[in-house]
């Protein structure tokens, strides 16, 4: 059966930044090195969504730790340390909260489906180990 690209990523087969850079290099255009400047911005310059505010966000997702979120998840235990000490990158925290507010979204959803038909959809989400 075909893997998935999510699960190669999982499974460690990412193409290194070195390789993926020279390959992204043979398509370049003038137009790119805005992409990048803000790209390097973000990572060296624009705070960072600190630990403890990370946590808090995990938290409200659920988790009682980064720890917990991450392997959840998928992450590297590695992966999910460093977060859990030094925070997160301003993509990565945006991405987070992003998905902070669908899950919130998708909560207000469900409770007023179940206002309405009466039919509960929390247990279908626990059962199929749905976030």
């Amino acid at each position: 059966m075909a893997r998935t690209r999510i699960e190669e990523i999982r499974e460690g087969s990412m193409v290194s930044n070195l390789g993926q850079f020279a390959q992204n290099s043979l398509q370049f255009r003038p137009s790119d090195v805005r992409l990048m400047l803000e790209r390097v911005h973000s990572h060296v310059v624009k705070p960072r969504m600190s630990a403890e505010e990370l946590l808090e966000v995990v938290q409200r997702l659920g988790f009682a730790t980064v720890e917990a979120f991450g392997d959840k998840i998928g992450l590297e235990p590695r992966t999910s340390e460093s977060w859990a000490r030094y925070g997160l990158s301003r993509d990565a925290a945006q991405l987070l909260l992003a998905l902070l507010n669908y899950r919130q979204r998708l909560l207000a959803a469900m409770d007023d489906f179940e206002k309405t038909t009466q039919i509960p959809l929390d247990g279908f989400f626990e059962d199929q180990q749905l976030p």
